[in-house]
């Protein structure tokens, strides 16, 4: 593991970007950074399934197809 030291010398600068012309602030948005923790979530669900005994999925992994996949390993 790296710590600071380990590091050379470096500085951080901000450039100016191109304002935005579809807003009157001028500003753009953050895109996909309010999305980015869903994937990651859902598939953690879907591993975890696997842990009651779920084999296969088939995708796309529907919260349906998930619970009946949970609900068919139970059963079985």
């Amino acid at each position: 593991m790296l710590h600071a030291v380990d590091l050379p010398s470096f500085t951080v600068e901000t450039a100016k970007g191109t304002p935005c012309t579809h807003n009157p602030l001028g500003v753009k948005g953050c895109g996909e950074a309010g999305a980015i923790g869903s994937p990651p979530a859902v598939i953690n669900a879907i591993l975890d399934a696997r842990s009651l005994g779920v084999k296969d999925l088939q995708m796309p992994a529907t919260p349906h197809r998930v619970w009946t996949a949970m609900h068919d390993a139970k059963s079985a």
